[in-house]
């Protein structure tokens, strides 16, 4: 899967197992200010040992959920962007997680690959009716994302997560298949 993004000139793409890519993943990554709004299982910081072993694992799934956001002329690695999936009664809904190189921030960037990653979700996963992302509080730029993506806030939950020993509300956004 490719996925050309319109207006910034950048795609989505399956993780290249090259060790290029993992230096570069690592260099993007290893930054406070993106782990700080990522899950305890994001490294910080992040080497390129840490990208071999997500790529690895990433490429592994069946089908794939997980995928690189590069710049389309260089074909650079600049962020990632994937899916958790749920089960039991919540199977027909799938959580989107990304995160983008401090700086490509504020450039469309990352609400692109979330319109056209989430067009590709309702496409090929037929049973999927909603997408969902959790966004911790203080996230505002990540909540703007998806804001312009189309995704709605349908709720806080208080004191939701515990990150660097801190107690945070979380915001849970979603976005709806057309006609569901």
């Amino acid at each position: 899967m490719n996925l050309p993004l319109p207006k910034s000139h950048s795609l989505v793409r399956p993780f290249a197992p090259t060790p290029a890519e993992f230096q570069t993943m690592a260099k993007e990554a290893n930054n406070p200010l993106i782990s700080k709004w990522m899950r305890n299982a994001f490294p910080s910081p992040y080497n390129p040992e840490n990208a071999e072993s997500w790529i690895e694992f990433a490429n592994s799934q069946s089908p794939l959920r997980d995928f690189a956001i590069c710049a389309a002329d260089t074909n650079t690695l600049i962020g990632a962007i994937g899916l958790k999936t749920r089960d039991d009664i919540q199977y027909r809904t799938m959580e989107i997680g990304y995160w983008l190189g401090q700086e490509h921030w504020g450039k469309g960037v990352a609400t692109e690959a979330v319109v056209v990653f989430s067009g590709w979700v309702f496409e090929t996963f037929a049973h999927v009716v909603r997408l969902e992302a959790e966004v911790f509080e203080g996230n505002e730029g990540s909540k703007r994302v998806l804001e312009k993506a189309g995704f709605v806030c349908e709720g806080r939950r208080r004191w939701g997560v515990e990150k660097g020993g801190v107690l945070l509300d979380t915001f849970v956004y979603c976005l709806f298949r057309e006609g569901a």
